[in-house]
């Protein structure tokens, strides 16, 4: 998007919509709006709407951080304790997809032989 052909009203508009529409657990666009009117906020020359743009951005670009680091944290945490959890952290937490379909069942004299995942007997 050109910013230059866009009045400064539909600026200040089109960048308080990015940074409400953060709030709905979107932040990718905090970093748009970060990206898109850094210039505008504190490079472009003075003009009536930019202390508002120069706000949201600025707030835009701390919730962008403050999401930054809950989620370094979150990633963190995961990583160090989720065999501690169990159950929960392997089948509740995490998302894991099968590199190949389970294979059926092999029953030898009426006893299931590779449920559990356990040493398959011959």
């Amino acid at each position: 998007m050109n910013l230059e052909r866009v009045s400064n009203e539909d600026k200040l508009e089109l960048c308080r919509k990015y940074y409400l529409g953060g709030f709905a657990l979107l932040p990718f666009l905090w970093l748009v709006n970060v990206l898109w009117f850094f210039r505008e906020a504190f490079v472009a020359p003075p003009y009536g709407e930019q202390p508002l743009i120069r706000r949201y951005v600025r707030r835009s670009a701390l919730g962008l951080g403050l999401w930054g680091v809950g989620l370094g944290a979150w990633v963190g945490v995961f990583q160090s304790r989720r065999a501690e959890w169990g159950a929960l952290g392997d089948f509740f937490l995490a998302f894991t997809l099968p590199s190949a379909p389970p294979e059926p069942p092999q029953i030898l004299g009426g006893v299931p032989q590779n449920l559990g995942g356990g040493p398959r007997l011959p």
